[in-house]
């Protein structure tokens, strides 16, 4: 029977956390690709990691995460690059362009897999309102596993090995500015002009404060 299940930290009672702790229930490869992994997601997801690996010999986990100072820790790349299992972890970063899926999944004989808005932070695992849903099918051959697993499988093979040099204070930083950037938090012109006093739109007093009339 194919499990279908949310997970959004409030309304359902039920955190991310949980949904992503279940894919190192079973055997096979773990995969994680998310924007954040800082140290706070990581110990909210270490145990039942360093369970699944000592367990069986033949698992595997494979995590492409972005690097920039404030996605990624420099703890947790030492945790995994000093983990006794390290020969059976792969830490990658997908370098042309910043990363924003959280794909979380499970391939093996029990397959699974976790999609929504959470990053694996403890604020996007525990805290914040997301939105994000467990799936489990009844076999590996399953259509909608199988195109994840697929789009996994290629977003993996376009990412290369984190490097001690991607963890250094200026290529993070530079990252990191890139990132805000292209994402709009950025805008050096707009920043210019708004420090300028001259230039500046005056907000309109005509401008509605609410949706509701006032009268």
């Amino acid at each position: 029977m194919v499990e279908h299940e949310l997970f959004d930290n409030r309304l359902t009672e039920r955190l991310v956390a949980d949904a992503v702790s279940r894919l190192f229930e079973a055997d096979g490869t773990v995969y994680l690709a998310t924007g954040y992994l800082t140290w706070s997601g990581y110990l909210a997801l270490r145990d039942p990691l360093t369970e699944f690996l000592y367990r069986n010999p033949e698992n595997r986990l494979v995590v492409v995460v972005s690097t920039g100072a404030d996605q990624f820790s420099r703890l947790v790349a030492n945790a995994l690059w000093e983990h006794e299992q390290a020969d059976r972890i792969r830490l990658l970063t997908y370098r042309d362009g910043f990363i924003h899926p959280k794909l979380y999944l499970r391939d093996g004989p029990e397959p699974a897999l976790v999609m929504g808005s959470a990053n694996l932070t403890w604020d996007g695992l525990g805290k914040n309102l997301e939105l994000a849903f467990y799936y489990a099918p009844d076999d590996s051959d399953d259509r909608i596993y199988q195109d994840y697993l697929r789009w996994m499988v290629a977003f993996v093979g376009e990412s290369t090995p984190v490097t001690a040099r991607d963890l250094s204070r200026r290529v993070r930083l530079r990252r990191t500015l890139d990132t805000w950037g292209s994402k709009g938090r950025i805008n050096l012109p707009t920043m210019i002009r708004g420090a300028l006093p001259f230039g500046r739109r005056q907000p309109s007093i005509d401008a509605p404060l609410s949706l509701e009339d006032d009268s």
